[in-house]
């Protein structure tokens, strides 16, 4: 039998392959991407909490206090518990991140007042097709009553 080198299946499934490859590792990198960014905005919530639980216990002692935007394991101020907690457990592929935590105290520490911490940190996305999300920002902001 003889084949005709225009009607030859041989080498269709290759061809197929290349074309969906692309198509492929979009959809995979975008749902890691997508994973990480909710992964991160659960850090950057619970940042926030965690600086304004810290304001609620120790207010007496961040009246006028200008917050630490710094890295460290035993934070003195509620900027420094949100940054610490953010920056030890954000994701960030390869790239450094912009990441502020704000300090709000109430106007007098009576038990009652609010306290709140806003925790914000700009995403890089991964890979050149996601990293145009570079430019936004996510933040959260938690409010907690002095004890």
């Amino acid at each position: 039998m003889k084949t005709n080198l225009f009607n030859s299946e041989r080498g269709s499934v290759a061809v197929e392959f290349a074309l969906l490859v692309p198509v492929l590792f979009l959809i995979l990198f975008g749902i890691i991407n997508f994973g990480v960014l909710m992964y991160n905005q659960a850090v950057i919530t619970n940042a926030a909490r965690e600086g304004a639980r810290w304001a609620a216990i120790h207010t007496t002692s961040t009246y006028g206090l200008t917050c630490t935007n710094a890295y460290s394991l035993a934070p003195v101020d509620p900027c420094q518990t949100g940054y610490s907690y953010a920056y030890q457990n954000l994701i960030s592929f390869g790239g450094s991140y912009l990441l502020t935590a704000v300090y709000s105290p109430s106007v007098d520490f009576s038990s009652g007042t609010a306290q709140t911490v806003i925790v914000r940190y700009t995403y890089t996305g991964i890979g050149w097709f996601f990293g145009g999300l570079a430019a936004t920002q996510y933040g959260s902001t938690a409010v907690m009553l002095h004890e």
